[in-house]
């Protein structure tokens, strides 16, 4: 079935996007991949469930918005009070998911309109329990994400015994085992799943 389009454009920070309707739910996707709600949202499922399994998270830091899969994830799996703090670069993103996928309705919710590789070295160490990272440029992984003083900043935003989850794309990018090697130097504990169905690979680091 062709996706019915309901909105599509660029944003002023060059990013392509389209709201579409696609087997009967409605979707966030950028230039070449999805952003939320379509086979994202089957991943963030997959690995805040294998969070909720072990933690009962209280301070999330959500970096990277798209149109709020996580949050919608969250707010079906956790039966417990909690607080997320999101932060999204693209103001216009933000705006579409006000719009389009009802934003608003998440009233744990703290929204930051910010760049995560700053916003990282500001937020208070030791604040949360749980780091959901999706932050994408369309398709890929920005550069930073990768770098190992990114990394560290995320460590110090955990507290002791704290998660912090990262999707990479099924396409992954070339220095995939240098970038396991930074996550073992910061974190006691990690290992990975891959979505049997996407391919994608979520990585779990214990602080």
């Amino acid at each position: 079935m062709v996706p019915l389009v309901l909105k599509e454009g660029k944003t002023r920070l060059g990013q392509h996007y389209e709201v579409n309707f696609e087997n009967g739910v409605k979707v966030l996707n950028s230039a070449n991949t999805n952003y939320s709600f379509g086979s994202l949202h089957q991943i963030m499922l997959k690995g805040i469930e294998e969070v909720l399994r072990k933690h009962k998270v209280r301070e999330v830091l959500m970096l990277g918005l798209g149109a709020g899969s996580a949050l919608s994830v969250l707010k079906k799996k956790c039966h417990w009070p909690y607080q997320v703090t999101a932060v999204e670069l693209d103001a216009d993103l933000i705006e579409v998911a006000r719009e389009h996928f009802e934003l608003n309705q998440y009233a744990e919710l703290t929204m930051i309109n910010g760049d995560a590789s700053v916003e990282v070295h500001r937020l208070n160490a030791g604040a949360y329990d749980f780091i959901i990272d999706d932050v994408f440029m369309d398709d890929q992984v920005p550069a930073f994400c990768r770098q190992s003083d990114y990394i560290k900043a995320c460590r110090h935003l955990l507290e002791p015994g704290g998660v912090y989850m990262r999707n990479v794309m099924a396409n992954g990018f070339d220095d995939i085992k240098t970038y396991e090697s930074i996550l073992k130097s910061y974190f006691s504990d990690v290992y990975s799943l891959k979505h049997k169905t996407y391919g994608n690979r979520i990585y779990f680091c214990k602080a």
